[in-house]
C-alpha cells in the first residue's frame, strides 16, 4: 500500500475547510425555523421569506456536504493502517460519517425545500411545520452518525499514533459531545456537539494541510530493498 503524497493531503484538507465555510452560510441564508418557532416560525420563516435566498443557501450547504464525501474517503484510507482493530474503526468511521451525509441529502434537505415551497405554494402552515419536523428530527438523529464517524476516525488516529492529541484525543471528546447532542435536543441544547465538531474538524483540515510525508507517526508503508530481497516497513 502507498502513502499518500502531501499533495492529496492538502487537497483534502482544502476540501474540509470548504465544508466548514459553506455550512454556516448556507445555514444563515436559509433562515430555516427551529423546532421550538413552532407554526408562527414556519410563517415567518417560509411563508413570508425569500424562498431565492433559501434555495441558494440549500445549494451552498449541498456542496458543502458533497465535499465532504471525499475528506471522509481520504480518512478512511491514511488512518487505520497500522492493525486489524485500527482498520475496523477507520471504516466504522467512513460508514458512519457516509450515513450522516445520506441522511442529510436524503431526508434534511428534501423535506426543508418542500416545506418552504409548499408554503409559498398555498400549503397549509401546520403541513409545512410537520414536513420541517422531518427535516429537524432527521438532523437531531444524523448526530449519532456523525458521532460514530468521529469516535472511529479518532480511535484509529490514536493506533496509528497520527496526531494523537488533535485526531485522537479531542476527536474522542468531539465524539462524546456529538453522542449526547440527540439526548440534549429534548431541552434545546443539541448544538452544542456540531459547534465542537467544527472546531475539531477545521483542526483536522489544518493539519491536513500541513501534513508531512515523512513525520513521526505517519502510518503510511515504506519499500525498502536489501541486498537480495524487497522488504516492507511499517515507518
Amino acid at each position: 500500500m502507498t502513502t499518500p503524497s502531501r499533495r492529496l493531503w492538502q487537497l483534502a484538507g482544502v476540501f474540509a475547510l470548504a465544508h466548514v465555510v459553506l455550512i454556516p452560510v448556507g445555514i444563515y441564508l436559509q433562515d430555516s425555523p427551529l423546532f421550538a418557532d413552532g407554526t408562527a416560525g414556519i410563517t415567518e420563516s417560509y411563508v413570508e421569506g425569500d424562498i431565492t435566498r433559501s434555495f441558494v443557501g440549500g445549494v451552498l450547504e449541498s456542496f458543502g456536504f458533497l465535499l465532504m464525501v471525499p475528506v471522509l474517503v481520504f480518512l478512511g484510507r491514511v488512518l487505520g493502517r497500522r492493525g486489524e482493530a485500527g482498520g475496523w474503526a477507520a471504516e466504522t468511521g467512513l460508514l458512519c460519517g457516509m450515513g450522516y451525509v445520506a441522511v442529510t441529502f436524503a431526508v434534511g434537505f428534501p423535506a426543508g425545500a418542500a416545506a418552504m415551497y409548499g408554503a409559498q405554494q398555498g400549503l397549509d402552515v401546520d403541513t409545512a411545520f410537520a414536513l420541517n419536523n422531518v427535516r429537524i428530527f432527521g438532523y437531531f438523529l444524523s448526530l449519532l452518525l456523525l458521532g460514530g464517524s468521529t469516535l472511529g476516525f479518532a480511535a484509529a488516529a490514536l493506533m496509528d499514533g497520527l496526531h494523537r492529541r488533535w485526531f485522537g484525543w479531542f476527536g474522542v471528546v468531539t465524539a462524546v459531545a456529538l453522542l449526547a447532542s440527540t439526548p440534549l435536543a429534548g431541552i434545546g441544547q443539541q448544538d452544542w456537539g456540531t459547534l465542537v465538531w467544527m472546531v475539531w474538524f477545521v483542526g483536522v483540515a489544518v493539519l491536513m494541510i500541513r501534513h508531512r510525508e515523512d513525520q513521526p507517526g505517519d502510518p503510511g508503508i515504506t519499500a525498502t530493498r536489501g541486498p537480495d530481497r524487497a522488504s516492507l516497513t511499517s515507518r
